[in-house]
């Protein structure tokens, strides 16, 4: 099988998968992808199916899953294809298929950060450390508008809940995530272990979070398209670099915490 661009990962196992159809056999080599799939597995629900950029392999959008197609053999693929820069090709699919179940109503749920044309959904955690190198990436972008979820890691981050239910009970949601995101409330006793009335802010994102199905912080769907962890070359791919001679939305020396820490003195 010729491959261009993309690479199957040989560590990967992928297994043939034949419980849809009682044999497989290669399908005529004039029928479509989609006419060969429906003789071939005619119990296969399937949402959608379209070319990779793997030679004659084809992705089968099922409903909750993806799979692979292969006209030529007549076998279908159950496994996750990785490309040559580790990128999950198969999980970044699914995860955009997902984004689109959202409605108007979830992104209400969301702390808006700007008001840019590029729309940016994140899932974060106030205390994990390539979370904030990304609070400081999207404080020097004007170009995006954040919808911000909160994934307290509290088995890793101990405060990070405390600081979520903080900026959700604050009045000035944006002015509090900044505070959080810069370290200003790092260890400050008087200030985390006080209780505060989020109205039921962390548990309405936590549906949306768990709609997407996210596991990891950061992730973000940047118009849509879907971004693990603070990858910031497959980000500016999408919208772009960002203006290195601007000064950050709350910081004139770009760190998106002067602000905070001017405030504080």
């Amino acid at each position: 099988m010729k491959i261009k661009g993309k690479i199957i990962n040989a560590a990967i196992c992928i297994s043939f998968l034949s419980v849809c159809a009682a044999f497989s056999h290669a399908a005529p080599a004039k029928q479509t992808p989609e006419a060969s799939l429906k003789k071939l597995f005619p119990r296969l629900q399937y949402k959608s199916i379209k070319r990779t950029d793997i030679d004659g392999l084809y992705e089968v959008i099922t409903g909750d899953r993806i799979v692979y197609f292969h006209p030529k053999t007549g076998y279908l693929f159950l496994g996750e294809i990785i490309n040559k820069d580790g990128r999950n090709i198969t999980r970044e699919k699914m995860s955009e298929e997902r984004y689109k179940l959202l409605s108007a109503n979830d992104f209400k749920k969301a702390v808006k950060v700007g008001n840019g044309k590029n729309v940016v959904l994140e899932v974060t955690d106030p205390d994990c450390p390539f979370c904030r190198k990304m609070h400081a990436y999207w404080s020097m972008r004007k170009d995006v508008t954040r919808y911000v979820f909160f994934m307290p890691l509290v088995n890793i981050h101990p405060d990070s809940m405390k600081k979520a239910k903080y900026i959700l009970a604050s009045s000035d949601h944006e002015k509090a995530m900044f505070e959080a995101f810069c370290g200003s409330l790092d260890n400050k006793r008087d200030v985390l272990d006080k209780s505060y009335d989020d109205k039921g802010m962390i548990n309405a994102q936590k549906t949306v979070i768990d709609k997407l199905q996210v596991s990891g912080t950061p992730s973000y769907w940047i118009n849509g398209k879907f971004v693990s962890g603070a990858n910031i070359p497959l980000i500016e791919s999408f919208i772009g670099k960002a203006d290195s001679t601007a000064p950050s939305v709350h910081d004139a020396e770009g760190s998106g915490c002067g602000e905070i820490k001017k405030s504080g003195q």
